[in-house]
């Protein structure tokens, strides 16, 4: 979260960064994942990375949400390529929300519903983490 004072200069102050994203895999694919740095090039993005992206997982599923099945595992996908994350120096997730090119999903993410629902649960992930559930 952004203390007021820093907000719209990166993550400066931030306790935890999550970029939300949705996916654009082959249409039969379906489900979120978090991505994660791997290997984790600083503090940040070992244990407390980590423990960011479980909360996350961990909402999406208590939310109804199913992991993706094309990529990652159990709803974790640990990224070397992604330098959103390997250069985060604070706790960084980046959620792919659905997947796109799966009329479903993308049906899903365009309803004011749906997206409803995706902010609830990335808000409970980031509460989990922060500790205050």
């Amino acid at each position: 979260m952004c203390r007021p004072a820093r907000c719209g200069r990166g993550e400066a102050d931030a306790d935890a960064v999550v970029a939300i994203h949705a996916d654009g895999a082959a249409a039969a694919g379906h489900g979120f994942h978090v991505a994660l740095s791997d290997p984790p090039l600083n503090p940040a993005q070992e244990g407390p990375a980590h423990a960011l992206g479980t909360a996350l997982r961990d909402a999406f599923e208590a939310g109804g949400f199913a992991p993706a099945d094309y990529i990652g595992h159990d709803g974790l996908s640990d990224r070397v390529d992604l330098a959103g994350l390997a250069l985060a120096t604070r706790p960084t997730a980046l959620v792919e929300c659905a997947n796109m090119r799966n009329p479903d999903e993308a049906k899903l993410v365009s309803s004011p519903e749906g997206r409803q629902r995706y902010a609830d649960v990335i808000t409970k992930g980031i509460l989990t983490f922060l500790g205050r559930p």
